[in-house]
């Protein structure tokens, strides 16, 4: 694991995410039962006109619920500290594999103590924060979701899979915060099945992502 002190949103965080699978895209790779995925041939081609390109040839640019969602951020953040004391918040930009292949941009990485001193580490280990700020409908509606079927509906499921696969980290807590309704917060596992479905499809993505790249130097 390598980590990138980088701003993210920034020209060098998009330069560093070209052409490389991102958690955030991993379902482009795996379902959530942990097969292949369809859509990886797509994404591979995308990969490569980045990568040829030496940025986001396709970038998204948000819009008014994103540009919401970055501000809300660090409340949510902020109330999650709040919360657990025992627990330290590290905010990094970037965050690759030691051979720079893939990657993912996580809100934060948290350690968990054994007391709010912060002196001596918990057995649970090295965890990760991921933050979603919902419009008031989608929040609820999550809210409903996990009260009938006891998890998270499937859409909040391959990226903390994935950015725990890349950083390494047993567990994803996900904080849906908004700040006149109630939060939600849901511990995520590691999941060694995803792990493993996912070693496979980033090496078969990477190799497709390559052999249309010399086909554009060809061009």
């Amino acid at each position: 694991m390598k980590i990138h002190n980088v701003e993210q949103g920034t020209d060098y965080w998009h330069e560093l995410r070209a052409g490389k699978p991102t958690a955030s895209e991993f379902s482009n790779l795996v379902t959530t039962k942990g097969e292949p995925s369809k859509s990886m041939a797509g994404y591979a081609i995308q990969l490569a006109a980045d990568m040829y390109a030496g940025e986001p040839l396709d970038k998204w640019q948000g819009n008014e619920w994103t540009e919401r969602g970055h501000e809300m951020e660090d409340r949510a953040r902020a109330f999650y500290e709040n919360t657990f004391p025992d627990r330290k918040i590290t905010q990094v930009g970037f965050i690759t594999d030691d051979k720079e292949r893939y990657g993912c941009s996580p809100d934060s990485l948290v350690q968990t103590y054994t007391n709010s001193g912060r002196t001596e580490l918990h057995p649970d280990g090295a965890g990760m924060l991921e933050i979603k700020c919902l419009k008031a409908s989608r929040h609820v509606g999550v809210h409903v979701f996990f009260e009938k079927n006891g998890r998270l509906p499937a859409d909040y499921f391959m990226q903390p899979q994935g950015q725990m696969f890349v950083a390494e980290r047993k567990w994803c807590d996900m904080l849906f915060w908004h700040p006149e309704l109630p939060p939600l917060l849901v511990r995520q596992a590691a999941s060694d099945e995803i792990f493993s479905a996912l070693r496979t499809q980033i090496s078969a993505c990477l190799d497709e992502r390559n052999r249309i790249i010399e086909i554009l130097n060809k061009a």
